[in-house]
């Protein structure tokens, strides 16, 4: 997990610890995921879309 600064990590961290307790919700939560996390890009795997693709054979002669 990467943060945006030392900043938001802190914020995030003691917005995981009210989370713990109940005192915010899995709502607010995520909104303090995209607040302070640096969105990491997918992985190669994960981006690609299953294709489906018909087979076709190659011309011969």
């Amino acid at each position: 997990m990467r943060y945006k600064s030392e900043i938001y990590e802190v914020i995030h961290q003691d917005a995981t610890e009210m989370f713990a307790i109940g005192a915010i919700s899995a709502a607010r939560m995520r909104e303090y995921d995209k607040m302070c996390l640096v969105r990491e890009p997918k992985q190669a795997k994960e981006a690609a879309e299953p294709t489906k693709t018909k087979h076709i054979s190659p011309a011969i002669g």
